[in-house]
């Protein structure tokens, strides 16, 4: 029977950890390389003056065309279509957000398309996703481990890989200074 040594255990538990090792590392270098508030579309939006829009009361839908004017006037994007959300999609760009929603379709002054979602009632804007903040939400469930709806931290799988990541590098450390 084969001896299972600490630096062969090792060997083949880094094996094991390293894609998930070098995961972690590109997508914390892409957070750190990448501004939140860019990431969030804040500068798309234009600064208010007036009292938040957020505290009206939610009486009726507000009609398309209203709609689109109000993320016309406050933000630098250009409306093109816009459709209404009622049912919740998994992993979906609005996930966190309370149903309905409308999802205006913009563009920005460099002709991509960027996503309003709205409150429908108040006109709120609740979040603005462009192509930076899907790559971000893709690395972010690369870094979580969270592959489909990408916002639970707290799952097994990053727990088990987390204590492997942490027993490979203390390994590596004593087999470092240990003598062959």
């Amino acid at each position: 029977m084969a001896k299972i040594t600490l630096r062969k255990f090792h060997k083949y538990i880094s094996l094991l950890i390293a894609i998930q090792l070098l995961l972690w590392t590109v997508s914390g270098i892409y957070f750190s390389f990448n501004k939140i508030e860019n990431v969030r579309g804040e500068q798309y939006l234009i600064a208010e003056v007036e009292a938040s829009i957020a505290d009206k009361p939610k009486v009726e839908k507000l009609g398309f065309e209203s709609a689109m004017q109000i993320v016309k006037n406050r933000t630098i994007l250009r409306p093109q279509t816009i459709e209404i959300i009622n049912e919740p999609q998994r992993g979906s760009e609005y996930r966190g957000r309370e149903l309905p929603l409308y999802k205006v379709v913009t563009l920005s002054n460099a002709g991509k398309e960027i996503n309003v979602y709205q409150d429908p009632f108040t006109g709120e804007i609740v979040a603005i996703r462009s192509a930076q903040w899907r790559v971000w939400d893709l690395m972010w469930g690369l870094h979580i481990m969270d592959w489909v709806d990408r916002d639970n931290i707290d799952n097994l799988l990053l727990k088990i890989f987390s204590f492997i990541a942490l027993f490979t590098s203390i390994s590596g450390v004593i087999l470092f200074f240990k003598k062959s």
